[in-house]
């Protein structure tokens, strides 16, 4: 069964900073970087977002397969990652789906090691702290 993918938006700013993570995640043989290259090829760029799209910076809850919802984790770059309890990767196969997505969007991921699993985006939050943090919030 074919699952349609949502409609995922970025900014400019955040498309320009994502490219470079795709090329340096090439570089590096991350296996998630031609995910995130797909993903960004997808995405719709635009000046501003709305408030329930998950971006760099964002504190998101999600569930995997209808299980528990998650607690609050920001998505972060790479280079900012230091918490797999507090913060989700860019990099990460979950990271790469959420990023663009908004609250309420489901898209089937495939997590190795446990196979394809239906993530759902459960709440966006996008924290005042995380303007100065991140120049592209809107």
């Amino acid at each position: 069964m074919l699952h349609e993918l949502p409609l995922i938006f970025v900014t400019p700013m955040d498309r320009r900073q994502l490219k470079r993570v795709v090329s340096e995640a090439y570089n590096a043989k991350q296996r998630t970087a031609a995910f995130l290259d797909a993903e960004m090829r997808r995405a719709e760029v635009r000046e501003s977002l709305p408030e329930d799209v998950v971006k760099p910076g964002s504190l998101v809850r999600y569930q995997l397969d209808w299980g528990p919802v998650s607690p609050p984790r920001e998505l972060v770059y790479p280079h900012d990652f230091t918490s797999d309890a507090a913060q989700i990767s860019l990099l990460s196969e979950i990271g790469v789906a959420l990023l663009g997505m908004r609250r309420g969007d489901t898209m089937q991921v495939f997590i190795p090691g446990v196979g394809f699993q239906t993530l759902h985006v459960a709440t966006v939050v996008r924290p005042k702290a995380a303007r100065g943090k991140y120049p592209s919030y809107q």
